[in-house]
């Protein structure tokens, strides 16, 4: 027989006994939970005893023996505090045994079960299950999801939820969120289910950088309002729940740095801010009194360029039970300090525009100056935040929580203002008639403190109550904007295409302070009551809520002028602090207060009532439906002259607002739900006050309000469907749309109320513009294939607002013609496509997680035109962030955190034919002939490592 008929028949006989040994392997597989919250538990034991076979949970707390023998396996399963358990499984044949296992945590007995799952507020299961058992639609993003997120505040995480997307600030971190389409004054903020005051000075809406992400407990979105929650919320409700009272005794921290990739490149710029005055001359010495000079020291607009410090982040929390578990007390507290900034270049865009040549061409954009600036802020944001529960009995308690937050930006902000002339230079580009270099130094201080008592009653056997009493207080300080200004004149070299710079001249100094306070006090009181209606299970709510704000405002800015070189009409410069200043007139010393709009007192009360029916019309389909009515009560008095509209104002107004949410089980794990409701919006006072300013987030034109605009009213209809399988795995698409009465929007108008007169500088002002659509899709996901998992969520968004826009041509005879025009377009802040996608991996063998977490922004109205096609869009963003932790022992981890990989830029364009790019009159940073680029901003990426743990 040859050596090749002997390996045949081996590989013959070893084929056969490997598929003889296949045909009697069994499989065991299944999940380990946590008892109490129902939550998979992640590096679980399970072991086969008398074996050496060993395996730990993976993502999905799943787990799987495979090619086993035949026979009795007796398997335990343990956790680090849980109790283990043992079991016996039979394998027979080729069978697969697949089961679940629960875990309960050790000295945690049957009846403290309910109490436990119901303070677990910060884990993803209680996150999911309070998802699928709401009586609205909400979607909630955990603490433990939040912790593992390469995001440390709450603005940047908002990013990451269903339908949302952000708006940033100059340094490039979130600031606002855009909820379904609907711009930032369309959305509430909530700490606990409590509204609190912004210290915006202009705005209703919560700048949500001033959150540390650390001290939440989770983030709940609530997208249909029911008649108990405030009508004032038509994209979204943001409740912020801070954490509670833990079941035992936790010590937990954070120690963090990091650092800016931009400073990398270029210097950071500071100013010493200890001259910095919080008031201004005119509060200091009265009224009436004339500031000196000297009441304007220099210090603080002498910048110092170096590297900054690295970035510093650390937080606390420290909480109990005490006296057997009736009493809870927990605080918490978090400190941020970062230095970020960013390089932008904007091409001022002027008030009028060069009519069309005819009236089928066109108008061009005009612009007048290219700003070329670095921003530079150092950035401290702290938060404490303590709460006191005590339980009198199982029907009864009561709790107390105070939160303090703080956001501080100190800025630097250095402008190469370029004023474009009418020649061309030899490569092409607009030649420059002046050059201003300005250095503009701000400190803006904002604070919110909120204190709220609530409690929980039992008062007869079927009827509950809670009630709340909160005092909140937002201030915000903007202490003397100072910018100073060097020019040098231009002059064209004719018919060269060259020019000659000249002397450099000291010009104009501003300054000017900015603070205002808002204050709320406020009542909530609900009724339920338990009852039966034919037989099946009936909810009745009622109750009401009482409002009262005040809100102050001062405004108030000073010119200074330099004094001109003997011999000479202008002063040349030589360092800030050898320039000299006078007011010309000499009434400039009094600042701009006594005629100021911007000062002025207001206040809102607003009262509701409400009352609600919630009824099971069979085991499987619910449904809640009712009435909120709601009155507004508001007045203010500004500083305005009394010839000019808008001085002050008295508004009522009732709006009845109905609402219908039901629910249908198609099964334990699927539900479909739909919802109507009405909401408003309304109006902020400074919407209405015509007072120009330019401290808020858009600091390149000023805004000035309306005094003429009305408050908006919305139906808002929804209907999604849910699946959640098993685990953390889910699936959720829905569908919404919104009917949106006089909605309002801020758009570019020449016309400003409070000189009543056109200006060369456009001015963004609020108004209303008829009737509006906004419908879409969301999809949400969740899967975990063993240690790897994918999430996400897609929304698509169509908005229309019929709208006109003025167009401007010439008539044959060479006349100048003003149209009105329709003009068809989305709502301003609207993306038609929002999408997030993460890769998940985590490893409870390694002890290791790790995210890389996508998201994309499409085009969106950034800001509104007077004329057709002229409108600002936001260029689509797609920023990739990366996060991975490490646990080493059982009480520590070290992480790292990696945001804005892709060096994303923010990029502001006009979408008219750009007769800019690549001709004889180019304009710098153009990309393309099919769109004018009027602004571009880089922010680079950041990174950041730390230290956690907990006991």
């Amino acid at each position: 027989m040859t050596s090749s008929a002997h390996y045949q028949k081996l590989i013959a006989v070893l084929s056969f006994l490997f598929t003889a040994s296949s045909a009697l392997a069994g499989t065991i597989k299944g999940h380990v939970y946590d008892g109490v919250t129902k939550e998979q538990l992640i590096g679980a034991n399970v072991v086969i005893k008398h074996e050496l076979k060993k395996v730990v949970t993976s993502l999905d707390g799943g787990f799987s023996f495979k090619g086993l023998d035949n026979g009795t396996y007796e398997l335990q399963i343990s956790y680090v505090g849980y109790n283990a358990i043992d079991t016996t499984i039979i394998i027979s044949g080729t069978e697969t045994k697949e089961f679940d296992i629960y875990l309960f945590p050790e000295g945690v007995t049957l009846s403290e079960v309910t109490k436990s799952a119901a303070r677990d507020g910060g884990s993803d299961q209680y996150a999911q299950k309070r998802e699928q058992l709401a009586n609205n639609i909400v979607n909630i993003v955990s603490s433990k999801t939040i912790a593992i997120s390469p995001d440390i505040t709450v603005a940047n995480v908002m990013q990451r939820i269903s339908g949302v997307s952000i708006e940033r600030s100059s340094n490039g971190d979130g600031q606002h969120a855009i909820i379904r389409g609907m711009d930032k004054r369309y959305n509430t903020t909530l700490v606990n289910g409590i509204k609190i005051p912004s210290p915006d000075n202009r705005n209703r809406y919560v700048p949500l950088d001033i959150f540390p992400a650390d001290l939440l407990d989770r983030i709940e979105v609530i997208k249909s309002l029911t008649p108990d929650l405030e009508g004032d919320a038509t994209g979204g409700v943001m409740n912020l729940v801070m954490r509670s009272a833990p079941n035992h005794f936790i010590a937990e921290g954070n120690i963090g740095t990091g650092y800016s990739q931009l400073f990398l490149n270029r210097d950071f710029h500071s100013f010493n801010r200890s001259s910095v005055n919080s008031k201004s001359p005119a509060e200091l010495v009265g009224p009436g009194a004339y500031a000196p000079v000297e009441a304007f020291p220099y210090n603080n607009l002498v910048t110092d360029a170096s590297k900054p410090p690295i970035n510093k982040n650390v937080n606390l929390t420290l909480g109990n039970r005490f006296l057997h578990n009736k009493l809870g007390v927990i605080i918490a507290g978090s400190y941020q300090n970062t230095y970020r900034g960013s390089n932008s270049q904007i091409l001022q865009q002027s008030a009028t525009v060069p009519p069309a040549p005819n009236d089928h061409t066109a108008q061009q954009p005009a612009v007048s100056d290219d700003f070329y600036r670095q921003y530079n802020s150092r950035i401290d944001r702290s938060g404490v935040e303590g709460k006191i529960d005590y339980a009198l009995n199982k029907n009864n308690s009561i709790s107390l929580s105070a939160t303090h937050l703080q956001l501080n930006e100190r800025r630097v902000r250095l402008t190469s203002d370029t004023l474009l002339g009418g020649y061309t230079l030899p490569n092409d580009f607009i030649g420059p008639y002046a050059i201003h270099n300005k250095t503009e130094t701000r400190s803006d201080l904002q604070t919110i403190n909120n204190i709220t008592l609530q409690g929980s009653n039992l008062l007869f056997s079927n009827l509950t109550t809670d009630w709340s009493l909160t005092g909140a207080l937002a201030k915000r300080q903007v202490p003397d904007i100072a910018e100073f200004s060097v020019g040098q004149k231009v002059t064209p070299n004719a018919g060269a295409g060259t020019y000659t710079l000249g002397t450099l001249q000291t010009e104009d100094e501003s300054r000017e302070w900015i603070h205002n306070t808002d204050k709320d006090l406020a009542g909530y009181l609900n009724f339920h009551y338990k009852t039966t209606i034919a037989a099946r299970t009936a909810l009745v709510g009622f109750g009401g809520m009482y409002r009262h704000k005040e809100r102050d405002n001062f405004d108030n800015a000073y010119s200074l002028t330099p004094v001109n070189d003997k011999d000479s009409v202008y002063q040349k410069y030589v360092s800030i602090p050898e320039s000299k200043f006078t007011f010309i007139p000499y009434n400039a010393a009094l600042g701009n207060a006594a005629q100021n709009p911007g000062i002025y007192h207001a206040y809102e009360n607003v009262w509701a009532a409400y009352g609600m029916l919630k009824y099971e019309l069979s085991s499987r389909f619910e449904i809640l439906g009712g009435l909120r009515v709601e009155n507004t009560h508001q007045n203010y008095m500004s500083s305005l002259n009394d010839a000019l509209p808008g001085k002050s104002a008295d508004l009522n107004f009732i709006d009845f607002l109905p609402s219908v949410q039901g629910k249908y089980a198609i099964s334990k794990t699927k539900d479909i739900r739909f919802s109507y409701f009405r909401s408003i919006f309304r109006p902020a006072f400074a919407d209405l006050i015509p007072f120009p300013d330019k401290s808020g987030s858009n600091d390149t034109y000023l805004v000035e309000g309306n005094p003429y605009i009305k408050h908006t009213v919305i139906d808002n209809f929804d209907v999604r469907y849910e699946l959640f399988p098993k685990g953390l795995d889910q699936f959720m698409i829905g569908a919404f749309y919104k009917l949106i009465n006089n909605p309002i929007e801020y758009a570019f108008a020449p016309y400003s109320t409070t000189s009543g007169n056109y200006g060369a500088t456009p001015i963004l002002s609020p108004q209303n513009f008829g009737t509006a659509n906004n419908f879409g899709v969301e999809l949400v996901f969740r899967k975990y294939f063993g240690n790897f998992g994918v999430s996400g969520n897609y929304t698509f968004t169509n908005s229309v607002i019929n709208a006109t826009k003025l167009y401007v041509y010439l008539t044959p005879d060479n006349a100048t013609k003003f149209t009105n025009v329709p003009d068809r377009r989305p709502l301003q802040g609207q993306s038609a496509h929002i999408a997030n996608f993460s890769l998940l991996y985590k490893s409870a063998k390694n002890k290791t997680d790790a995210q890389l977490a996508l998201v994309y922004t499409g085009e969106r109205i950034n800001t509104l035109s007077q004329y057709k096609g002229f409108d600002n869009w936001e260029k689509p963003t797609t920023n990739l962030d990366f996060s991975a932790q490490h646990q080493f022992g059982k009480h520590y981890i070290i992480y790292v955190k990696a945001n804005n990989l892709l060096n994303t830029p923010f990029r502001l364009i006009i979408k008219q034919h750009n007769n800019a790019y690549h001709t004889k009159t180019q304009l710098p940073f153009q990309e393309s002939t099919d769109y004018m680029t009027v602004q571009y901003d880089r922010y680079y990426a950041s990174y950041s490592l730390g230290f956690r743990f907990k006991f």
